[in-house]
């Protein structure tokens, strides 16, 4: 029984590491462009599919390392800020690109705190808020 333990336990922290994982080749953001409106403020939902060497590809979250970000327009103004779950929301006139971002490898462990060092891969959407 102690050894079946030990295997388990060995196995959830290979699978934890990201071993056997296929790397990360890009990232699509869905949609590629939207429109919504700054007042009222308006809401846009993206997601972020990760694309894998093995041809695979399948949704990412904040479990895999993915983070998002908006850019400034190209006046400097914050037009819209978006949530760690992809959901973006208009405050100012604007176009504005999102991008996810996610590490590579996937070695993202959740419970020991270990940070991920490999290289980042990201995909970009835009939106117009108006």
């Amino acid at each position: 029984m102690k050894y079946l333990v030990f295997l388990f336990v060995g196995a959830l922290t290979l699978i934890g590491c990201g071993a056997g994982h296929a790397n990360l080749t890009s990232i699509t953001v869905s949609p590629q462009s939207a429109t919504t409106t700054s007042s009222p403020q308006g809401q846009v939902g993206y997601t972020a599919t990760g694309n894998f060497q093995n041809g695979k590809s399948r949704e990412l979250s904040q479990v895999d390392g993915l983070s998002w970000k908006t850019s400034p327009t190209s006046t400097g103004t914050v037009a819209a800020t978006i949530g760690s779950t992809g959901e973006v929301t208009c405050s100012a006139p604007g176009s504005v690109t999102v991008t996810a971002s996610a590490p590579q490898n996937l070695q993202f462990t959740v419970s020991n705190g270990v940070q991920n060092t490999s290289a980042t891969v990201t995909g970009t959407a835009a939106l117009i808020c108006q």
